[in-house]
């Protein structure tokens, strides 16, 4: 996203020698660390229900990103059975799996007794508003980002498809740009 300019360009630099992504690797490892020491010295318990709220959050992320496959490489599914099975049944199944746990999920944890806190906000149990929240503010700060910073990423219009040149593998895609050369 930092190279589609829908973040901080400095979070899509790739590290020269390890061909990683440096800067948000540390930036996400300093947050972690941080997170972890104020939630850990507030309550273990708290620290468990955050646990437990990015279960919720992971489970979101990659249900929309088994469908966004299905969807981004539909015009490629009825081109072998591999292709059908691989890049559309398998991540189809496993993004109706994730969406059906994150239900149940959001299910269970509404319940505060579900919490190791046992505590509720709103009534609500504590991991459910804490992912609820997160989710909430990422849509937030999407928003802004976009109505921030004109760039292309947000503003695309339907859906879009990869070439199959590209799916074949009979081209170089620009968003290779740092990774191994097969000179």
């Amino acid at each position: 996203m930092a190279r589609g300019k829908a973040m901080p360009a400095a979070l899509g630099r790739i590290h020269p020698r390890y061909l990683t992504p440096h800067v948000s690797t540390i930036a996400i490892g300093i947050l972690a660390t941080v997170w972890y020491v104020v939630v850990n010295s507030l309550s273990e318990n708290f620290l468990f229900d955050t646990l437990s709220a990015l279960s919720l959050m992971i489970a979101f992320y990659y249900a929309l990103s088994g469908y966004a496959c299905v969807i981004y490489y539909r015009r490629e599914l009825t081109r072998s059975v591999k292709n059908f099975l691989f890049i559309g049944v398998a991540p189809f199944l496993g993004a109706t799996l994730l969406a059906f746990l994150f239900v149940r999920s959001v299910s269970d944890l509404a319940d505060p007794d579900a919490s190791y806190s046992g505590t509720a906000v709103l009534g609500l149990g504590v991991p459910l508003v804490i992912g609820g929240s997160f989710l909430l503010l990422g849509a937030i700060l999407m928003i802004a980002w976009r109505l921030t910073h004109s760039t292309g990423y947000f503003r695309r219009r339907g859906f879009e498809a990869v070439p199959h040149e590209v799916a074949t593998a009979q081209v170089a895609v620009p968003e290779t740009v740092g990774a191994p050369s097969g000179d």
